[in-house]
């Protein structure tokens, strides 16, 4: 028998593993698998290959079918007689699925029932008819002429009853109603001189399309708003159509401590406090990279050789990016740019630096901003500051891996302020494990983590962000890989990936431009602008009935419940401020417990979606706001959970109502 690696079938049906061996005598490897098939080779002289299916890996297509179908290739070498080949293996998995039927409506009553309207029959020959005249004396005359024709031609007066309709009836001004015209009589009636018209009585009927409750979304036609796939995520066209009816009138500040803003970026006007408000550089002068130190402007310098954005800009953007249009800063540069959540709310950013141009910054600086920001006087250098416009809520787009021990400065700041009712959101970190990052890992800090869309395009867990006990909301921060693109939008013809994208700082040009960032970062001025629009709308006072808010209507994700990946889950604009429905979509989506979040294939009212193995909650719901998320918090929705495996391969959840 030839030295040969020999074809077969390799067929994984439900299981995960498979080992492969075989006599052979001579050299081999792998050269092809599907992208779901992990391989190993074991030791020894023998042809010894151990294969495994991860169903996760499979591409979105994939993942619309039963099963997985694929070719292993093997390239081999013998040592025995010095022939050598490639051998193909076709190899196919079953996916493990779920299935049911979304039941119908149903409700119950005495009151009510349905009705099937018929439509008229055919009109007869002989009809009602109106016909108008030229004045009201000759409709008067044509009346009369018409009640005589009739007395004639009824046997005696007697024979007409009393409850009998009259032969013409004058109608309004110039017209009369007459009865019972023979097609005969029509002619002779339109070529009397005196006639206007002879047209039938004509039905109208009911209009059964009633007034719809649902207000049309309002967005924005700036020229990057397109990109902005994370406003519509959170539903923003319907909290920006809550905006242009009710009253957003309470000023709100919130403090971004971060590398500083350019003042000059067109897409920020108007919405920056100066130093004359209050803001500040905090970066002392022997670590200065704008040659001044501590001083009232915190503008992020630009420096020759200097490469890096504007960090503290792209945040700002996030949450205050004016709309509409402006003077564009250079011949080719954009007049609209993006769009920030605050809209017409009264909302403005304080700057403060505390990062330098390299993205670093320390404790003692951190404490002295969170301090300041909120109002309490600090010492730096031998002087005392004290913010003239202190800030509700701070944004701490920052932090790092440190002990509880390190950070306690940090935790002490954050727990002083919040006795003065201020809210710190810090990012969470995108470290991508479930090490604590500071600050955000104080008690009284509101650790944000980031949220991604899924090939399905519904929100799961971006893959970098950290997740630990103290995470207590997420938020749109993007996918942090330019090969994820699934929010369908394309930039300058090319898909754009899932990043954030907002207003930035062309420091090689010295111009304004506009980027697409991706971390926790971009996710915590997301929580932070709700926030503060919460504050401005009035639907909560204070900084405990803005958290209590914010966790209670956020969109639970992965595991029921506060978990580490999600905290309580996405922030939801529309429930917290109670905007009004803008769509009346129903679906399905299916939330892993790792984090991951999948779709289900409609077929009218049946239902059904492959998976890989895990635990899993299935949503069926409406989706009011249009952010094709279903079975949000004030969202009409029923919740199954389920786990799929090798012992239950195949699970039917039967109907489904809600």
């Amino acid at each position: 028998m030839t030295d040969q690696v020999t074809r077969r079938q390799v067929n994984f049906a439900y299981l995960s593993d498979q080992r492969i061996t075989q006599a052979f005598s001579g050299e081999w490897k792998v050269v092809k698998t599907p992208v779901w098939v992990q391989y190993t080779r074991g030791s020894g002289d023998v042809f010894d290959l151990s294969l495994r299916a991860v169903r996760g890996n499979a591409d979105f297509q994939a993942l619309t079918q039963p099963s997985l179908t694929g070719e292993i290739v093997i390239a081999w070498k013998s040592k025995e007689n010095g022939q050598s080949g490639q051998t193909s293996w076709p190899v196919s998995l079953n996916m493990y699925q779920v299935s049911g039927t979304t039941a119908p409506h149903q409700t119950s009553g005495p009151d009510a029932r349905s009705e099937t309207w018929t439509p008229p029959a055919a009109q007869s020959s002989t009809q009602d008819y109106i016909v108008t005249y030229k004045t009201r004396a000759a409709r008067d005359t044509g009346v009369l002429a018409y009640t005589r024709q009739a007395l004639r031609a009824a046997p005696s007066v007697l024979s007409i009853q009393v409850s009998a309709a009259p032969p013409a009836d004058p109608l309004g001004a110039r017209s009369a109603m007459v009865h019972g015209l023979s097609q005969a009589d029509v002619g002779a009636t339109r070529r009397d001189p005196d006639v206007l018209s002879v047209e039938p009585n004509a039905e109208l009927h009911l209009q059964s399309n009633e007034m719809s409750p649902l207000q049309a979304p309002l967005e924005p036609s700036d020229q990057y708003y397109p990109n902005q796939w994370a406003m519509r995520l959170l539903g923003y066209p319907a909290v920006w159509r809550d905006m242009a009816t009710t009253p957003y009138q309470h000023p709100v500040v919130v403090a971004v401590l971060d590398t500083g803003v350019r003042y000059d970026h067109p897409d920020l006007a108007g919405v920056l406090l100066r130093g004359v408000d209050g803001a500040i550089d905090l970066i002392p002068r022997e670590k200065s990279d704008d040659d001044n130190g501590v001083d009232s402007d915190p503008t992020d310098p630009s420096f020759l050789g200097r490469t890096m954005g504007s960090h503290g800009t792209h945040v700002a953007g996030i949450i205050a990016a004016r709309w509409g249009t402006f003077t564009p800063p250079c011949a080719g540069c954009s007049s609209s740019g993006v769009v920030g959540a605050s809209y017409t709310a009264p909302v403005k950013i304080l700057p403060i630096r505390i990062i330098d141009a390299t993205g670093t910054t320390t404790i003692a600086e951190t404490v002295n901003g969170i301090r300041y920001a909120a109002g309490l006087p600090i010492t730096v250098g031998g002087s005392t500051f004290t913010n003239s416009t202190p800030a509700q809520i701070l944004n701490l787009s920052l932090g790092s891996l440190m002990s509880a021990e390190t950070a306690a400065p940090l935790c002490d700041a954050i727990a002083e302020v919040r006795k003065k009712g201020v809210l710190a959101f810090v990012a969470a970190g995108n470290f991508g494990t479930s090490t604590v990052n500071y600050p955000a890992g104080c008690p009284d800090a509101v650790a944000v983590a980031s949220v991604t869309l899924s090939k399905s395009g519904a929100p799961e867990h971006s893959s970098f962000s950290s997740a630990y006990p103290q995470v207590q909301l997420s938020a749109p921060g993007g996918a942090g890989s330019s090969s994820a693109a699934f929010n369908g939008s394309l930039l300058n013809g090319t898909p754009f990936p899932d990043d954030i994208m907002s207003t930035n700082w062309d420091y090689s040009k010295n111009l304004p431009n506009y980027s697409g960032m991706s971390g926790t970062s971009q996710a915590t001025p997301q929580v932070a602008a709700l926030a503060a629009l919460m504050l401005s709308k009035g639907v909560t006072t204070n900084a405990e009935d803005t958290l209590a808010r914010l966790d209670a209507t956020a969109t639970d994700l992965g595991q029921p419940g506060r978990d580490n990946q999600f905290g309580y889950g996405m922030i939801d604009p529309v429930a917290a401020l109670g905007a009004p429905a803008i769509s009346a979509h129903e679906g399905i989506q299916v939330y892993a417990d790792d984090g991951h979040t999948y779709g289900a294939l409609m077929n009218g009212n049946t239902f059904v979606s492959y998976l890989p193995e895990g635990s899993y909650t299935l949503v069926y719901g409406t989706d009011t706001n249009g952010n094709s998320t279903y079975g949000e918090k004030g969202e009409a929705h029923t919740a199954k959970r389920f786990v799929l495996g090798l012992e239950n391969p195949d699970v039917k959840l039967g109907f489904l109502n809600h």
